[in-house]
């Protein structure tokens, strides 16, 4: 009896080694399995940094930025993470190189961030002939062609001789004699208004000869007014016609439907310097016409021109003029 007994103690101590045995090795296995299984890798996401330095009120182009990613949950709220959301914007305060950029940090441009130094705003109205139909867009470049009338008023006769009288203007001497009809003068003569030594006032009312000149070149539009709509790159075509602001023609009317009339005058809001400025205002305190002549973006030669009068379309354009007319003479 105390022999069998025995054996089921060996037993027993065989059976509890075994169980530590196998313990041991499934605690290993695991351990091999958990090194061989890679940790969770953070999930990262873009989000948008200063690339240098930035002054406050500078508006921020794709220069002044770069992308980097860090880990999601380090982004705080309202972190810029597309270049889009940020280009054209306006820093409200500085920025230093290496910042993350926040969308609290950004305004919208006004008219003046986007002024050149040492240029001006001006306000140019413009019909729908020289707006092109509501074509011209910011940042397009045009000319401007000065059109105006012009009289040569004579201030002195241009009679053989200047006779001036202190008191009473000019008058003739007692003594002055006229040469005989179709006979040279005798002395000093005058040459007849406009030409070179002719003393003469020059007006711009209605009734004289008109001048056309470009007298303004490579201005830079800023912004385009159609009526009351802000026109914005890319806006001229269908968003335009949509609005029906900056469209060239009304569109069709509807069967039954009144359509609404376009605007008679825009504004084209134009970069310049003050000396153009000062011509700007020139010719509209005078009420002169003017047409705005859209050029190349990519053209910026100075076009050297002479104007364009009456004289120059007969000289040089070959412009025909009418001969006289002789009718027979004799009784009638």
């Amino acid at each position: 009896m105390l022999r069998g007994g025995r054996v089921f103690i060996l037993l027993g101590v065989i059976l509890a080694v075994a169980a530590v045995l196998l313990g041991i090795l499934a605690l290993s296995r695991s351990g091999r399995e958990a090194a061989e299984t890679p940790a969770p890798q953070q999930a990262r996401v873009p989000v948008v940094v200063a690339a240098r330095d930035i002054p406050a009120n500078t508006v921020i182009t794709a220069e002044d930025i770069q992308i980097t990613e860090v880990p999601q949950e380090e982004v705080a709220p309202g972190t810029v993470q597309r270049a889009d959301q940020v280009i054209g914007l306006v820093a409200s305060g500085p920025l230093v190189k290496g910042q993350r950029l926040l969308m609290a940090n950004l305004i919208a441009p006004s008219l003046g961030n986007v002024i050149q130094p040492g240029k001006r705003a001006v306000a140019l109205p413009v019909d729908r002939v020289s707006a092109l139909g509501g074509l011209i867009q910011p940042n397009d470049v045009i000319d401007i062609v000065y059109s105006v009338r012009i009289t040569l008023t004579r201030v002195v006769p241009s009679e053989p001789l200047e006779v001036v009288d202190a008191t009473q203007g000019f008058a003739r001497q007692e003594d002055l004699q006229l040469p005989p009809y179709g006979q040279p003068p005798a002395g000093p003569t005058y040459p007849f208004p406009g030409e070179p030594g002719s003393r003469f006032i020059v007006t711009d009312d209605a009734g004289g000869n008109p001048v056309a000149k470009l007298v303004l070149q490579n201005i830079r539009v800023l912004q385009v007014i159609a009526g009351s709509q802000t026109v914005t790159p890319g806006t001229a075509g269908a968003a335009a016609q949509e609005a029906g602001e900056a469209t060239p023609t009304p569109a069709p009317e509807a069967a039954g439907q009144v359509g609404t009339p376009l605007p008679q005058v825009d504004l084209l809001i134009i970069e310049v310097d003050p000396q153009q400025a000062e011509m700007i205002t020139f010719m509209l305190d005078q009420e002169a016409r003017y047409q705005v002549v859209l050029r190349s973006r990519a053209d910026s030669e100075p076009a050297t021109t002479a104007g364009v009068t009456y004289d120059r379309l007969v000289s040089q354009y070959g412009l025909p003029v009418p001969t006289t007319v002789r009718l027979p003479g004799g009784p009638q």
